[in-house]
């Protein structure tokens, strides 16, 4: 008679693998930032949002412009822009324009401008 023995893996198998695997999660991710973070918030002299206002925002650099709305609590924002310097415009209906120039953005910059 032969005996027969188990073909599982056993319970150290098991640890081992998990301790490996928590060790890799813990790891600190490095994410590769391509651009900078512009937001803000866009308000009227007394300091109320004002919901979808126009959000223009220029690279100098290259003249590509792009445009974002406010939400309903005035907030706007434009992730991932390439690292220049821009001049940025906000404008609503019935209200007068707001221009901001020479604004540098850097990699991975996260600014906060409000308008």
């Amino acid at each position: 008679m032969h005996s027969t023995q188990s073909k599982r893996p056993s319970i150290q198998s098991y640890l081992s693998v998990f301790l490996i695997l928590a060790s890799l999660a813990a790891l600190p991710a490095r994410a590769q930032l391509a651009g900078a973070n512009l937001s803000g918030v866009v308000m009227d002299a007394s300091g109320r949002a004002i919901p979808n206002a126009t959000v223009t925002i220029q690279n100098l650099a290259t003249g590509v412009t792009r445009q974002v709305q406010s939400n309903s609590d005035g907030l706007y924002s434009a992730p991932n822009l390439l690292p220049s310097n821009y001049d940025i415009e906000a404008s609503a209906p019935s209200f007068s324009k707001t221009v901001v120039r020479g604004v540098a953005l850097t990699v991975g910059s996260e600014r906060t401008l409000d308008l």
